[in-house]
């Protein structure tokens, strides 16, 4: 089983402009989500000198409210336009070997994605319906796997780690449908859904080593921080351990995701070469989810219904 890791460490050195810009939005993301909770903490300690009327706990309702409508909005919407953009590019990349001449791949990226903005928001929708029919999938894999406990600790990490990588396949999905600019998004979701049932063994395998590696690394980033808030104790060990954790999952978002990325659409795309959507196994994904119908009903909606064609050399 070949998980193509230096090729895709090859062409995510080739997106690195992406790797640092997302590197800046997550740190900027952090900065501002710290600077708005101690801008509640100030509030809150000084509610009564201010005179608003209400009890200071207000203070973190509003807060806490206002901060995750703004941060599912930048999660939804920001940070997945940034993220369409860069699988557009590893995608051309993959596909072709080089983008347009005299493009970068900043503004590559970012023309192809206003060129195409009603389609790349109808296929958020179909990137969260694809996590649920993936999910589906996985743990109907994970009830095969008869070595593995039903019950217990290593039963749910184990289940765990199948949804995190579950996270990569759909976004390698929507490189696949990326590849169809013209044609109907849902389709194309659901093509790209039965080919991965088809390979799942090789997908899944790559999506489980890199959640292996994401989690080794976040241990590996926050273990230093936290042995020297354990030496300390008290407060400042939990804020201190708390800091340590956030730092790893940082290094995880900024770092590791990316390559993962690369790597699924890498493996995705490997695996699906030269083959064709099995009719067979679309109906038997139909049996493990009642969602995946929901492909055909919007694809009958949007239109009439074609085979995809395999992908011409140059498409995006």
């Amino acid at each position: 089983m070949q998980f193509h890791f230096g090729k895709s460490f090859d062409l995510l050195k080739r997106t690195l402009p992406f790797v640092l810009l997302r590197l800046v939005v997550y740190g900027l993301a952090v900065v501002l989500s710290v600077l708005w909770f101690f801008g509640i903490l100030v509030l809150f300690a000084n509610w009564t000198d201010l005179r608003i009327p209400g009890p200071p706990w207000l203070a973190w309702v509003f807060g806490g409210l206002t901060y995750s409508v703004l941060a599912k909005l930048v999660r939804n919407y920001i940070l997945y336009l940034l993220k369409a953009a860069h699988i557009a590019v590893i995608t051309r990349l993959l596909v072709s070997g080089s983008l347009p001449e005299g493009t970068n791949q900043l503004s590559y990226g970012k023309d192809l994605v206003f060129r195409h903005f009603l389609r790349i928001s109808i296929l958020f929708g179909v990137d969260r319906l694809v996590n649920v029919v993936l999910k589906a999938f996985n743990r109907s894999v994970f009830k095969l796997l008869s070595f593995v406990p039903a019950k217990g600790s290593l039963s749910s990490v184990v289940q765990r780690v199948l949804d995190y990588s579950a996270g990569f396949v759909d976004e390698a999905i929507l490189s696949y449908s990326l590849l169809y600019p013209q044609a109907n998004p849902w389709s194309t979701a659901r093509d790209g859904l039965v080919l991965y049932v088809q390979n799942w063994r090789v997908i899944l395998g790559s999506g489980l080593v890199l959640a292996l590696m994401s989690y080794v690394l976040v241990g590996v980033v926050a273990a230093p921080l936290a042995l020297a808030a354990l030496a300390f104790g008290g407060p400042m060990m939990q804020a201190g351990i708390g800091a340590a954790l956030a730092l790893g999952f940082f290094a995880k978002f900024a770092l590791m995701d990316p390559f993962a990325l690369t790597a699924v659409i890498v493996n995705f795309h490997e695996a699906i070469a030269g083959q064709e959507v099995s009719r067979e196994m679309e109906r038997k994904l139909g049996d493990v989810s009642d969602r995946f119908r929901e492909f055909s009903d919007k694809a009958s909606s949007w239109g009439p219904g074609t085979a995809t064609p395999p992908p011409p050399p140059v498409s995006l």
